[in-house]
């Protein structure tokens, strides 16, 4: 949780005079609360039932149960916004989903204890964030929702782990540059980045759709960076995930 905390911490010092530069507005009061509920969803509770999981369970584990979150998030913005999914957009998600159990499993392993259920609980989390950010860009633009979001996640994880701080001073070059690195992309930028997609879609599970994704670029990116061979089932389960995509995009062209 110490890394998660100075990361999100960082990044909230970072957005303040972002937020200045880009005139983002104060929130309606009736809002507050529930940004608040969207942060500790989005960041503090999906950070530590997340990375308490990652110390339980396996990554191939993590990945595959991480993945039912587009299905988890369809089914949400089918009671609560009435989105409905055709049987070939089902069919997308499914043949994705078989794509990441090969991309995940095939080499790795599939451990069951206590850690399963704290990443089921983090998977609902971040479902549960989707769905929150879809009803804020109706009202406020990306970047609005994405400050507000963060910097209430932000605020939380500092009151739940707050002595994270008294690391700051004994930090070296090398772990400030990393940190910035994880607050400016992963953090700040993606978020907004998808805060920004949920303003521009018609339906929620047109970019949850593409959390399918993170795997294979993952595995991609480690060829690129460590020099990481893929193996066969790399490159079958990434066929797979790409065409239940394509499926699902071809469906939503249609319509």
């Amino acid at each position: 949780m110490d890394l998660g905390t100075l990361r999100y911490f960082l990044a909230a010092i970072l957005l303040l005079p972002l937020a200045i530069l880009f005139k983002v507005r104060l929130p309606d009061s009736r809002d507050l609360s529930k940004f608040a509920i969207s942060g500790i969803l989005g960041y503090t509770a999906y950070m530590f039932f997340f990375n308490t999981a990652s110390t339980m369970i396996t990554p191939s584990t993590a990945s595959v149960i991480n993945a039912i979150c587009p299905g988890v998030t369809a089914i949400f913005a089918y009671f609560l916004f009435y989105e409905k999914i055709s049987w070939k957009g089902i069919l997308g998600l499914a043949i994705s989903f078989t794509g990441i159990l090969f991309l995940s499993l095939w080499n790795g392993s599939f451990s069951l204890n206590i850690g399963v259920l704290y990443m089921l609980a983090a998977a609902l989390c971040l479902s549960m964030y989707n769905i929150s950010q879809r009803s804020f860009v109706k009202r406020y633009n990306a970047m609005e929702t994405m400050t507000y979001c963060l910097l209430a996640g932000s605020l939380f994880l500092l009151l739940c782990h707050g002595k994270s701080l008294t690391l700051i001073p004994s930090l070296s070059k090398q772990m400030w540059i990393h940190l910035l690195y994880l607050a400016i992309f992963p953090s700040i930028l993606s978020y907004y980045c998808w805060a920004k997609a949920m303003e521009c879609c018609n339906k929620t599970t047109e970019v949850t759709n593409f959390m399918f994704v993170t795997p294979m670029l993952a595995t991609f990116l480690s060829f690129l960076m460590i020099k990481e061979f893929p193996t066969w089932s790399t490159y079958f389960g990434g066929a797979l995930i790409l065409l239940g995509m394509l499926l699902f995009q071809i469906e939503k062209t249609k319509k």
